[in-house]
């Protein structure tokens, strides 16, 4: 059986680092400035690293698109629906 494993984009372990050192210090401040300081910055991690995955399956998305409208194209399924449509 040939199985190949996918190592972690080098960005994503990076990542995942720095938001882990992130919440260690969140976690161990007592409640003021520099803990919403530091909640700010956890939540701009988060939410880059919520877009880079959004991006990463865009991609497959767009080349499912494209696949399967070529696919009718192909067949002629487009230009029966285009006359149906109308």
């Amino acid at each position: 059986m040939n199985t190949q494993t996918q190592s972690r984009p080098v960005f994503a372990e990076q990542l995942q680092g720095k938001v882990g050192e992130l919440m260690d210090r969140v976690t161990s401040e007592a409640p003021g400035a520099e803990r919403s300081r530091l909640l700010r910055w956890l939540l701009l991690a988060v939410a880059v690293f919520v877009l880079w995955r959004i991006g990463r399956g865009a991609k497959k998305l767009v080349w499912s698109l494209f696949g399967i409208g070529m696919a009718l194209w192909w067949s002629g399924g487009a230009v029966w629906f285009f006359r149906h449509v109308n």
